[in-house]
């Protein structure tokens, strides 16, 4: 079996369905394993550039999956045939990258299908959380992993009809705060929260600082809801 690092993993276990679609495939570790392993009968393996699709062309090759997974060049879902998908995994990307790609008039496939999403951020993950929810897709469930940091990876599905999301809970999401990589993750979005008010205190933009504070403030009592008066 191939073996996949503790982010795709995760990735790995939220996929539902028979037919995957990797968008960004990169060296292709996660469609061969899906493969393998037998969770998915059917994958899509895309990238855009051709040389990441040359190495997942090797590690096809090497683990003897060549005929059983699909490898397409393409700019997100530009060129993948969308019918019979029943799960997308977008891993690996920064959170604006994965917003762009699923507002591409190409993903529009995804509102129609009632198709799973599993969505990684390497970064800005607010930023995705923010579009998801104003778009109309639901966030059903959210998990940090440990992998050379700690990530978030991000269930979902289009809903139909806007969700409530405050600006504080655009990092966090549906994240389980009673967990200990919750808290080690967003000890992590408050210190760059924290780098953030400093450096517009230094420009003078003492307003937007305290803004930027204020938020801290709320995510914090989220993590610790005694702290807000909550048990």
């Amino acid at each position: 079996m191939i073996p996949l690092s503790p982010r795709l993993l995760c990735c790995a276990s939220m996929l539902k369905g028979d037919f995957v679609c990797d968008i960004g495939t990169d060296h292709a570790y996660l469609p061969v394993y899906l493969m393998m392993s037998g969770k998915a009968k059917q994958v899509i393996a895309t990238d855009v550039k051709q040389g990441p699709l040359e190495s997942a062309k090797g590690t096809l090759k090497r683990y003897g999956v060549s005929r059983e997974i699909r490898l397409i060049l393409s700019d997100g879902f530009a060129k993948v045939p969308p019918k019979g998908i029943t799960d997308v995994v977008i891993a690996g990307m920064g959170g604006e990258t994965i917003r762009d790609i699923l507002a591409a008039p190409s993903a529009d496939f995804l509102k129609k299908n009632n198709v799973n999403l599993v969505l990684q951020p390497m970064s800005k993950a607010e930023v995705l959380r923010a579009w998801l929810s104003e778009n109309c897709f639901a966030m059903t469930k959210e998990v940090a992993v440990k992998d050379t940091h700690v990530y978030t990876v991000i269930q979902a599905h289009y809903a139909g009809e806007p969700q409530l999301l405050h600006e504080a809970a655009s990092y966090y999401g549906k994240l389980k705060r009673s967990e200990l990589l919750t808290k080690i993750y967003i000890a992590g979005v408050q210190d760059r929260l924290l780098t953030k008010a400093n450096g517009l205190d230094e420009a003078g933009k003492t307003e937007e600082a305290e803004a930027v504070r204020r938020l801290i403030s709320d995510i914090n009592k989220w993590l610790k809801p005694e702290i807000g008066g909550q048990r």
